[in-house]
């Protein structure tokens, strides 16, 4: 349930976050403890670097799926994965230092 709860809570913040696109379904239903992104204009080594350099641990690259990042037309992603021990201030953290990244990388 905790799982559920906290992915879907993932889910809500990172929709907020402008050219964000979320890889997979955006119900929590449907997922399991993990999503991955990506930006049109950052690339997920950058987003890695710059969220480990906040304190947040993501996942950047290919994650063993590079015929689905073709079929997607990306080349790769960035994953946050989460489960029972994840709370809601680590999500916070997360949105919060993927906002930071945005405007980092867009000059906003």
């Amino acid at each position: 349930r905790h799982e559920k709860e906290i992915t879907a809570y993932t889910l809500a913040g990172l929709q907020t976050l402008e050219g964000l696109r979320i890889l997979g379904p955006t119900e929590a239903a449907e997922r399991g403890g993990a999503v991955s992104f990506a930006f049109d204009d950052i690339h997920p080594h950058d987003v890695s670097q710059l969220l480990d350099s906040r304190l947040v641990a993501v996942r950047g690259g290919h994650h063993c799926a590079r015929p689905l990042h073709e079929r997607l037309g990306i080349q790769s992603s960035t994953r946050a994965s989460f489960y029972l021990y994840t709370t809601k201030q680590e999500i916070d953290a997360l949105v919060d230092a993927l906002a930071y990244t945005i405007s980092f990388f867009r000059g906003r």
